[in-house]
């Protein structure tokens, strides 16, 4: 899943139900629109410790961009299943409508395929263009390379990465 802003899009699916987080009274809980920035940076740490605690043991903590001021979980942070996000949905949707509704530019797409590109001209042949959320939907092969093993790629082709990051889906049919 794209670090930052695109795997907090992921993240904040709308097709999610049931949740890790403690319920509101007996409704669904609130959604925070006017949440300050510390509110939300707490809301994706309690999002982080439940997509960990639903069979993504390394997950990162959340932390805020310097450069964008944003919410970001840091490259490479892979997707979490459907699964995982369903479990989680009562945290997703007490985050605000502006975190869960960002979409990637027409700009940023275009940084992604030279990304991509510049991944493919750096020995990943196999690494893909971004489909048109920006999202990378790479073959289980480089998954399980893991971050390590697409080290001097990444370092190579930093110049690429958009301030939010990128967003690494799972291979279909992944239960990741």
């Amino acid at each position: 899943m794209r670090c930052g802003l695109k795997i907090i899009a992921v993240c904040a699916l709308a097709v999610l139900s049931a949740g890790c987080a403690p319920k509101q009274g007996a409704g669904a809980p609130a959604p925070t629109p006017s949440a300050g920035p510390s509110q939300v940076l707490d809301l994706y740490k309690q999002l982080a410790r439940c997509v960990r605690a639903h069979g993504v043991p390394g997950f990162p903590d959340p932390v805020v961009n310097p450069q964008t001021g944003k919410v970001d979980f840091g490259p490479g942070t892979p997707k979490p299943s459907a699964s995982v996000l369903n479990a989680c949905k009562s945290i997703i949707d007490r985050l605000p409508p502006s975190e869960k509704n960002r979409s990637v530019t027409a700009a940023e797409l275009v940084k992604l395929r030279q990304l991509a590109r510049c991944m493919r001209d750096n020995g990943l042949r196999d690494w893909p263009d971004p489909d048109a959320q920006g999202d990378f939907p790479l073959p289980k092969r480089l998954v399980d390379l893991g971050k390590k093993g697409i080290r001097t790629q990444l370092d190579a082709c930093r110049p690429y990465f958009p301030s939010h990051g990128i967003s690494i889906k799972q291979p279909a049919g992944s239960n990741g």
